[in-house]
């Protein structure tokens, strides 16, 4: 049986922001205290090497990270609110924040005081350090455990309840310093990390390489936003398993490639456990890089996934892109399903690829809702139908732009409510990752 893909909804544009953060500082193990600094970083407190003591980064100093710095096994680095942390390279080596299995970071940033790492330099640009980088002992599917491809770290396990600690009001910007054609850093990656771990309230911003990427693991994520990503927004790979509500995906006209990358696994797309999360109410908003290849999403290499409540707009690529044959077998077992959605892009949704029986003939038997480049709806029959749910004015919503917005079921469709999906996600029964009057996007992001 074919999957039905039901798509009703909302339309969210664009994104901008800023945000407010206040100076930090800390008492570090295996630090570097510099109080003359050097450079442009006169005054900070240098972080290098390993975190072997629990410590704590205060709000009332400013830190940089030089190379590499890890907090190691049985360690908790605690950051303040309003903490910021600056980071480059040195002689070509990125620097990054590494919390290693069995560390624990503790970053609570709120809405007025975000904890703000970015770079040391007075113009910054995309790839400037590397970033941030969690690695934890829940499941993946390339071995019990496996290896980083940056920073050498080790990560997976048995635990899928495994606890890497909070990251909440956080901002990462111009990461994704890159290493080789290979190997790039995002802004934030989280191998293998468990569902103990608590992630909310996190922008990527500029990076050169990836917004967010998961590898393997059973974390979940909420209020998230990427925007300007070099490569993909949201990424994930080696059999992840989570839930994820209220993504922002903006891209620029800089760079940038999908809007989410999803794999279970290139080297064995049937490799267990299966990358399989559950997503709600996403909002992802495509530019044209010059390439015209942009794609909202790309299921690929075996994953599987159930999402509701998405917008898709203004990619010059496909809408939704399925490939391979195991993604694609997936997809006619129920087990790649995107329901109450929306697709607004002039090429909506594509499986003519990986050499399977499916084709994009076969789009209007999924039940798809979607919209063609010049706005007009089609129903599950794959004809055209009438617009019964006037658009409403462009609004903006502390900075982010929603472009229109069904508010009535469409060709018979209600609206999800994703709170019925378990205690994770909250009552949205709206398309996209904002509504009208929300404010979980004020003070503490930035365009």
């Amino acid at each position: 049986m074919k999957t039905r893909n039901l798509f009703t909804g909302i339309v969210m544009g664009a994104v901008i922001l800023f945000s407010a953060c206040t100076v930090q500082e800390d008492n570090i193990g295996d630090v570097i205290i510099n109080p003359d600094g050097g450079g442009n970083t006169n005054g900070t407190i240098v972080l290098e090497g390993q975190i072997t003591a629990d410590r704590i980064l205060t709000s009332d100093e400013v830190y940089e990270l030089r190379g590499g710095v890890s907090v190691v096994d049985g360690v908790t680095l605690t950051i303040e609110a309003g903490t910021r942390i600056i980071a480059g390279d040195v002689g070509g080596v990125f620097s990054y924040l590494a919390i290693e299995q069995g560390a624990k970071i503790i970053a609570e940033g709120t809405a007025a005081q975000p904890i703000v790492f970015t770079s040391k330099k007075s113009t910054p640009n995309p790839g400037d350090w590397g970033g941030l980088l969690l690695a934890g002992r829940a499941p993946i599917n390339r071995g019990t455990t496996a290896t980083t491809e940056v920073a050498n770290l080790t990560y997976g396990g048995t635990d899928a309840s495994d606890n890497s600690g909070v990251l909440r009001y956080v901002r990462l910007e111009y990461t994704g310093g890159k290493i080789n054609d290979d190997a790039e850093y995002n802004g934030l990656s989280l191998y293998g990390v468990g569902n103990g771990t608590t992630l909310e309230y996190i922008q990527a911003f500029n990076g050169n390489d990836d917004g967010i990427e998961f590898f393997g693991g059973t974390v979940d994520l909420k209020h998230a936003i990427v925007t300007g990503a070099g490569d993909d927004s949201f990424d994930w790979t080696d059999g992840w398993i989570g839930n994820g509500q209220f993504w922002i995906a903006q891209q620029t006209s800089f760079a940038g490639d999908k809007g989410i990358e999803a794999d279970n696994l290139s080297s064995a797309p049937d490799a267990a456990p299966f990358s399989n999360p559950t997503l709600s109410n996403i909002t992802l908003i495509g530019a044209e890089d010059g390439d015209g290849e942009n794609k909202g999403i790309e299921f690929r290499a075996g994953t599987k996934v159930t999402i509701y409540n998405t917008i898709i707009k203004a990619f010059p690529g496909k809408g939704i892109e399925v490939d391979d044959d195991q993604t694609l077998i997936n997809l006619n077992n129920n087990e790649v399903i995107v329901r109450n959605s929306i697709i607004d892009n002039v090429n909506s949704f594509d499986l003519d690829h990986g050499g399977a029986t499916v084709d994009l003939a076969d789009f209007a038997t999924f039940g798809n809702y979607t919209v063609d480049g010049s706005g007009n709806p089609f129903n599950t029959a794959g004809t055209f139908i009438p617009d019964v749910n006037p658009e409403k004015d462009e609004f903006v919503i502390n900075g982010f732009r929603g472009s229109y917005q069904y508010t009535a079921a469409i060709d018979g469709i209600d609206n999800f409510d994703p709170s019925t999906l378990g205690a994770f996600f909250d009552a949205a029964p709206y398309v996209g990752a904002l509504q009208e009057n929300d404010t979980w996007t004020s003070g503490w992001a930035r365009l």
